[in-house]
C-alpha cells in the first residue's frame, strides 16, 4: 500500500503545488547534527548516545543506509560546501535556495507531482543546491554511469527552467510518479483515516500552545479565502506529529478540518511546523527569521498557487502552515528503478530548479541579466558539479559507515 504512511520518510512542506506530507549545533538533541568534535572528515557525526536515548526509529532511519544518513546530514553537509568556495562563493549571485535538496524532496499526490519540502528555504548561492541534489544522486545508485547521466539531465532541465520558466509547467510526468499514483489503492476518505491515525494526543499545555497557533493563523489566512464556507476550518481532531529525518527536531503538529462540506472525505489535513533558524551555512544570504520566506519559496518553485499557506507566532515562536494533498507520497530512492527513470527525475528537479532560483521577473531587462550570470556560472561549473558531488558522496558512505559502527545496538550491549 502506498498511503500516506510513507511519510516517515519525511513530514515535507510540499513543492508539487505545493503538496504536502511528512536542526540540528552542538548536541543531535537541539536542532541539528553536528560534526563537532569529528575525527577527521566534518561529514562523520559523533554519535552521542544520550541523545538517541529516546529517539531508537529517528536512529534506526539514520542508520539505515547512507542516503538516510545523508539526509539528516544537511547542516554540516552545506556548511562544508561553504568553507570549499569560501574564495569564490561571494562572487556566485544569490537565489531563491531550496534549502535541502536532494531526489527524496520529490513526491506524487492525486493532482501533482514535483519538488517538496522548503523548510529550508532562503537566498543564498546556487552551488548549495546544486552540490546537495547531485551529490545525492550518486548515493541514490550503485550505476556510476547512471548517476552520471543523470547528473547531465539534471544541468539540462535546469538550464531549460531557467530560460523558459513556463517549461516547467509543461513537463511530462516522470515515469516513477506515474507509477507510484497507479498504485494508490485508498479513497481520499481512507487515506484521510490513515493520516489521522498518525496524530498523537497533546499535554494540556501543548494542546494550549497548538490552539494559540490555529488562532493566528485564521487571523491571518481567513481574509484572503473569504469565499470559504464558515465552518471550513472547524476543528475535527489535532495533536502532534513525530514523523522526519532532517525535521525530525521540529516541533510539529497536525489538524483535520471540515473541508468544503460536511462530507469527511474531503476534510483538510494542515500541518503546522516550527520554522528552522540554522539552515544552509555561513554563505546564507536570507533572512531565517522571516517566516515569508518558506511561504514565498513554495510560491516561486510551485508549478500552482497554495491558498492555505499561512503562518503563526506563538510565544516567541513561528510555525508556518500548509495543506497535505490528498495520497501525498514522497519518492524513496527504492522506488527509482533504472537510470531512465532516475533520469527523468533528475531532470524534472533541474526544470523546477532553474524556474524558482532567480529572484527576478523572467521578462525584465534585470531578470535576463541576472538568468544569464546563473546560466554562465552552471556552463562554468557544470564538469565540476559531476566530480565535486561523487567524491562527497564517497566521503558520506565512508561516514555513514563510521557512524553506523560506532552506533551500533549489539555494540553497546556488551
Amino acid at each position: 500500500m502506498r498511503g500516506p504512511l510513507v511519510v516517515l520518510i519525511l513530514a515535507a512542506a510540499g513543492g508539487m503545488a505545493q503538496c504536502s506530507g511528512a536542526g540540528r549545533s552542538t548536541s543531535l538533541a537541539t536542532t541539528e547534527p553536528s560534526a563537532s568534535g569529528a575525527v577527521g572528515d566534518p561529514l562523520t557525526l559523533v554519535y552521542d548516545r544520550d541523545s538517541f536515548a529516546h529517539r531508537g526509529k529517528l536512529l534506526a532511519r539514520i542508520r539505515s543506509s547512507p542516503f538516510a544518513y545523508y539526509r539528516y546530514l544537511g547542516g554540516p553537509f552545506n556548511r562544508l560546501v561553504c568553507e570549499r568556495y569560501r574564495l569564490k562563493i561571494d562572487a556566485m549571485p544569490t537565489v531563491s535556495l531550496h534549502g535541502d535538496a536532494h531526489l527524496e524532496q520529490y513526491a506524487v499526490a492525486d493532482d501533482g507531482f514535483g519538488v517538496v519540502d522548503f523548510d529550508d528555504a532562503t537566498l543564498g548561492p546556487p552551488v548549495l543546491d546544486w552540490l546537495r541534489f547531485a551529490t545525492s544522486v550518486w548515493l541514490a545508485t550503485a550505476n556510476e554511469r547512471g548517476a552520471a547521466q543523470a547528473i547531465k539531465r539534471f544541468v539540462e532541465g535546469y538550464r531549460l527552467g531557467l530560460r523558459d520558466p513556463e517549461a516547467t509547467l509543461r513537463a511530462r510526468e516522470p515515469g516513477a510518479a506515474t507509477r507510484i499514483r497507479q498504485g494508490f489503492n485508498t479513497t481520499p476518505g481512507e487515506w484521510l483515516d490513515q493520516v489521522s491515525a498518525l496524530i498523537e494526543p497533546l499535554d494540556e499545555s501543548s494542546a494550549a500552545r497548538l490552539n494559540l497557533a490555529r488562532d493566528s493563523y485564521l487571523t491571518e489566512i481567513r481574509p484572503k479565502n473569504p469565499e470559504l464556507p464558515s465552518w471550513f476550518f472547524e476543528l475535527k481532531r489535532s495533536g502532534a506529529l513525530r514523523l522526519g529525518v532532517g525535521s525530525a527536531h521540529q516541533t510539529k503538529f497536525l489538524v483535520r478540518v471540515e473541508g468544503r462540506t460536511r462530507d469527511p472525505a474531503d476534510d483538510v489535513i494542515l500541518e503546522k511546523k516550527q520554522m528552522k533558524h540554522e539552515l544552509v551555512g555561513p554563505c546564507a544570504r536570507g533572512d531565517v527569521s522571516d517566516p515569508v520566506r518558506v511561504i514565498a519559496a513554495q510560491a516561486r518553485f510551485s508549478r500552482s498557487a497554495q491558498r492555505l499557506l499561512g503562518y503563526a507566532h506563538v510565544a516567541g515562536e513561528t510555525f508556518y502552515v500548509h495543506a497535505w494533498r490528498v495520497h501525498y507520497t514522497e519518492i524513496r530512492v527504492e522506488d527509482v528503478r533504472d537510470a531512465t527513470e532516475l533520469g527523468e527525475l533528475a531532470y524534472d528537479f533541474g526544470l523546477q530548479l532553474g524556474r524558482g532560483h532567480p529572484l527576478l521577473p523572467h521578462d525584465s531587462e534585470q531578470g535576463k541579466a541576472e538568468r544569464r550570470s546563473i546560466d554562465v556560472l552552471i556552463n562554468d561549473f557544470e564538469d565540476e558539479l559531476e566530480a565535486v558531488s561523487s567524491e562527497l558522496a564517497v566521503r558520506v558512505r565512508r561516514s555513514y559507515e563510521q557512524f553506523r559502527t560506532a552506533s551500533d545496538p549489539q555494540k553497546e550491549s556488551r
